[in-house]
């Protein structure tokens, strides 16, 4: 009797027994500017026994932090289980602040598993014990700075002419390149008496990496006037992390000259089909003015979209050719990441939680989207 209550004892005890783990967390700055991102890495190293066991991160929200997961990887080195995680934090307001990370430790006994697969009666879902990690809290500082860009930019203007007709529309592009927050850049506005301005939505061409967000953010317009004007110049500041100071990027002013033979009221009706005796034209005149304006104002506004077409049909093919969800997790993010947030969610769930979902649906989801 005494064997058989030890015997019983024995498996209970190797039914619940969890696996050792050793847990090495790494931020490469604890001195950061508001902005400035810094990487995060964390990695579990379970003992032979945990080649089933799994870990749930979810980051902390009682600190001013930004996380991006960058990298995941799962690896055995021998019998041994390696987790390893990558996240790129993006400080967003001054202040000293304690990072607590509390992975969940999720530990499943080869019984366990073994049971669900034979389908045993008894047994419905698969048993899992979960524990939270013990982790050392790491201590980071973060200075405030002048501006709410931060990293290492450049910005360039384009304009095709300066010399045009009245309300032949004439383009510029903005393009801001370096790494940085670039993901956090406002739409450019420009406000100009007497001269419509169209805007085209803003282009980022932008990836995740180490460096933060890298790549290029594009703005295009199109200016229509009568007479001449200027176009003003564009002053940006952002901190500047190689000098440890503000800096101001600022593009040249435009003056653009409207040519004289460009359309004139008095020319917008043909004499020749007037009658003989004499009419006040004035307020007809107006209103064909008027009527130009808005016909001209609605190709430009065709014009200026045509770029957008160009790139919509760009990222539907981006969307097209992922072959895994983390691939398309990864282009939605870069694309348009508050056009897909249900998208996202859902693949972040098969990525992260390793849920089941239907790859072409979100890509048609996505694509309608756009």
């Amino acid at each position: 009797m005494k064997k058989i209550l030890g015997s019983l004892l024995l498996l209970t005890l190797s039914l619940f027994a969890k696996s050792a783990y050793e847990w090495k967390v790494e931020l490469a700055d604890k001195e950061l500017y508001v902005h400035q991102p810094t990487v995060l890495s964390m990695q579990c190293t379970f003992s032979k026994e945990g080649k089933n066991d799994d870990v749930e991160f979810i980051p902390p929200k009682d600190i001013p932090f930004e996380f991006e997961l960058l990298s995941e990887n799962r690896h055995f080195e021998g019998e041994r289980q390696i987790l390893v995680y990558k996240y790129l934090l993006f400080s967003k307001e001054a202040g000293t602040y304690a990072l607590k990370l509390k992975p969940q430790m999720l530990f499943t006994t080869q019984s366990a598993i073994d049971n669900v697969i034979i389908g045993r009666d008894n047994v419905n879902d698969l048993e899992v014990q979960k524990e939270t990690a013990q982790i050392e809290p790491i201590s980071i500082t973060v200075e405030e700075t002048a501006s709410g860009l931060t990293g290492r930019l450049t910005l360039k203007a384009d304009i095709d002419t300066q010399e045009a007709s009245a309300y032949e529309p004439v383009h510029l592009e903005l393009s801001f390149e370096g790494e940085g927050n670039l993901h956090e850049l406002k739409p450019i506005v420009f406000e100009i008496e007497d001269v419509e301005v169209f805007s085209d939505k803003p282009e980022k061409q932008i990836t995740l990496s180490e460096s933060g967000y890298k790549g290029k953010w594009i703005q295009r317009f199109a200016f229509v006037g009568k007479s001449d004007f200027v176009i003003p110049s564009v002053t940006l500041a952002y901190f500047d992390l190689e000098t440890k100071k503000q800096r101001h990027l600022k593009t040249d002013a435009f003056s653009i000259q409207i040519k004289t033979d460009g359309i004139k009221r008095e020319d917008l009706i043909d004499k020749i089909d007037l009658p003989s005796q004499k009419i006040d034209f004035t307020s007809y005149l107006s209103y064909l003015y008027y009527l130009l304006s808005f016909i001209a104002g609605f190709v430009v506004a065709k014009l200026v979209k045509l770029p957008q077409k160009t790139a919509k049909k760009e990222k539907c093919f981006k969307i097209k050719e992922a072959g895994s969800a983390k691939e398309l997790l990864d282009v939605l993010i870069v694309c348009e990441k508050d056009l897909f947030i249900s998208e996202i969610a859902q693949l972040e769930s098969a990525v992260y939680k390793n849920e089941t979902l239907s790859l072409s649906d979100i890509k048609k989801k996505a694509v309608s989207k756009l």
